[in-house]
């Protein structure tokens, strides 16, 4: 049988588990406390500590300290050990011989180990330590005692836990009175209180305040009110660059009732203009097993690129040249269903569904100059105007007309990883699942991420597997993938390559345009070292700054269905002759037809280089890199630096 301590209503009793008839007993049922069980090796008794013996000698102070008691299987008899009354005593074990007992105690105001011998009450002090054996709490187990009086205790000095083995005949035995107790080295000075004790006073008289009747309470419906549990920044910034200088920031809040059931989440982001204010508030009921909630948002994403031409302003009749910076902004605005039902603390099953419509605003801020030389010189000014959707249609090429997309999904999930400094030491993690997508846009999406972490100190080997795939027509449809983040693939940032304009059949240069598509496959191998941070963790000791010092390896593949994979260093080109819209061929100044390199095929992106993660006080991860990638022919054999903000995966 397993002896353990259960509550049941509020109530703390002791039960055995017999592993055979796989059945629980309840062994006491009373209104005291019992805690921390321990069958004696004859099997015939079960000691453990209590606040009865306290409780029925009529301690009338707030806190009833515990005492031991031996339950006698056999005749079900309840026996109070009388040592150190007002003590606590814990962490009872018997001997190997089941006619003594070990525990620990705060008689002398200090936790160290003694021995009862149950035939006539009588009591050893075996250590006598400054700081005391204990555990990380006073009630968490911190001895153990085998059958030939081995014992093994957990002892703290020099801010750290120490466990120690020792046969019993070691220990230097002293006997001591069983009501030998006297705690003024555990109270804090002065000895003698200079005012009135009243906090003291009233504690050790409890029993003084007027008790609150059975009956004077009644039992209510609980109804749930929502208070602030936390309010924080998620982010905030500026930034400036040839477009101009902009300022962000948000603030995210927290409301649950007590019981934290029910959580309702809201989060406000600020961005440049009023168009640009996103937000997001959701309830999440956490009452059962099956979590489920509920989720309204409105999402801004902005982009924009600059133009020329010519334009007729209202103050010129003549047209002049003009610049123009074209801010596009995508509105999402969301409805979520979810729910989640855990298997175990490791593994659960996720499903949800969603309604979104998105939509777009164009605007356009002109500058006017005028034209000397052939070169846009003065400034004559400027103008603000919202393009109509019609307009930006034509102007990017691409349709703008507002869309609506249902969404269901379904998921495995797990994650038993345990994080290091900047990210994962060992474990596991994965996501597994699909999202079917209805609406102006049909099409399956399937994610597979499979992640494992070996720790082989003191490095960890960890591998990624990252799958993305958009099957069905209407997956061609939508802005394509991209596999050259550095966060999937280091080395191949598209604001990172250049010299792409002259590829050849002998030459064949890898275009930016291999890593887009609407199907994504990573594979990612690294070699983590914890490089600086604590002592027992990482190679270089520092309080302030973490840091892992990692090797990687990185592929990816990025292709649609109209295009080949081919597992190959570079792809096939083919030369082809250019034409317009309209399928006629383009001809240069002299008439002379204009031919273009093109190729069907999809081929690996592989790189591998040195990365350092820094852990910026716990609100930032940086990732500094320097990366070798093998299909970049426009770096001439070189590496590439790049800069990512974000955990390891």
């Amino acid at each position: 049988d397993i002896a353990f301590s259960g509550m049941i209503e509020g109530q703390s009793d002791i039960f055995s588990y017999n592993l055979d008839t796989k059945l629980v007993t309840q062994l006491t049922n009373d209104e005291y406390s019992d805690y921390a069980p321990s069958f004696s090796p004859d099997g015939t008794k079960i000691v453990f500590s209590s606040d009865r013996a306290s409780t029925q000698s009529g301690n009338i102070a707030a806190v009833h300290p515990m005492n031991l008691t031996v339950y006698d299987i056999a005749t079900k008899t309840l026996n109070n050990v009388p040592v150190f009354k007002g003590a606590n005593n814990l962490n009872a074990q018997f001997s190997g011989d089941s006619k003594r007992i070990f525990f620990l105690s705060n008689r002398d105001g200090f936790r160290n180990l003694y021995e009862v011998t149950l035939a006539d009450n009588s009591v050893k002090q075996l250590t006598d330590y400054f700081t005391g054996i204990s555990g990380i709490t006073e009630f968490s187990p911190a001895i153990t005692v085998s059958r030939n009086d081995d014992i093994i205790y957990s002892y703290y000095r020099y801010q750290r836990y120490t466990l120690y083995n020792s046969p019993l005949s070691n220990f230097k035995a002293k006997p001591v009175g069983a009501q030998d107790v006297n705690f003024d080295a555990a109270i804090l000075p002065p000895m003698e209180n200079i005012g009135v004790n009243i906090i003291n006073s009233n504690l050790g008289n409890f029993d003084r305040f007027e008790k609150t009747l059975a009956d004077s309470m009644r039992i209510v419906t609980y109804r749930p009110k929502f208070k602030l549990d936390y309010l924080a920044n998620s982010g905030v910034g500026v930034s400036t660059s040839r477009f101009g200088t902009g300022l962000q920031g948000g603030i995210i809040g927290m409301f649950s009732d007590i019981l934290g059931r029910n959580q309702i989440i809201g989060n406000l982001a600020v961005n440049g203009e009023i168009y640009d204010f996103g937000g997001l508030i959701a309830y999440i009921n956490q009452k059962s097993r099956i979590n489920y909630g509920v989720a309204l948002s409105h999402i801004p994403y902005v982009t924009g690129f600059r133009s020329y031409g010519q334009f007729n302003p209202q103050f010129n009749t003549d047209p002049v040249d003009t610049i123009s910076t074209n801010i596009l902004r995508t509105f999402e605005d969301k409805i979520d269903l979810f729910a989640s039902y855990p298997f175990s603390k490791i593994h659960r099953f996720e499903a949800g569904t969603a309604f979104a419509r998105y939509s777009y605003r164009l605007d356009r801020f002109n500058n006017f100059y005028e034209n000397v030389n052939g070169y846009p010189t003065f400034f004559l000014g400027s103008n603000r105007e919202k393009v109509s959707t019609s307009q930006a249609t034509n102007a990017l090429g691409i349709p703008l007309d507002p869309f609506t997309i249902m969404q269901g999904n379904a998921f495995f999930v797990g994650d038993n990883s345990i994080n290091g400094l900047t990210s994962p030491l060992d474990g596991f993690r994965y996501r597994v699942g699909a999202e079917q997508y209805f609406g102006d846009f049909k099409f399956t999406a399937v994610t597979a991420d499979l992640r494992k972490y070996w720790r082989l100190k003191p490095v960890t080997l960890a591998v990624r597997t990252y799958n993305y795939l958009r099957l069905g027509e209407g997956g061609e449809n939508l802005f394509p993938l991209y596999a050259g983040y550095g966060y999937l693939i280091r080395g191949y940032e598209a604001n990172s390559f250049y010299n792409n304009n002259n590829q050849s059949q002998d030459n064949a240069t890898f275009e930016i345009e291999q890593l887009s598509g609407s199907k994504l496959s990573v594979f990612n191998f690294e070699v983590r070292l914890p490089f600086t941070g604590p002592k027992k963790l990482a190679q270089i000791q520092s309080k302030f700054l973490f840091s892992d010092l990692n090797l990687f390896f990185d592929a990816g593949l990025a292709w649609t269905e109209n295009t080949k994979v081919a597992f190959k260093g570079k792809p096939t080109y083919q030369t082809i002759p250019l034409t317009d819209q309209q399928g006629n061929p383009i001809l240069d100044q002299q008439g002379k037809q204009i031919f273009t390199q093109f190729t069907n095929e999809r081929v690996p992106a592989m790189s591998v280089g040195v990365s350092l993660r820094v852990n910026l006080f716990g609100a930032l991860i940086l990732e500094p890199y320097y990366a070798i990638p093998f299909q970049r022919n426009d770096l001439a054999g070189r590496g590439i630096f790049g800069l990512n903000f974000a955990p390891g995966w």
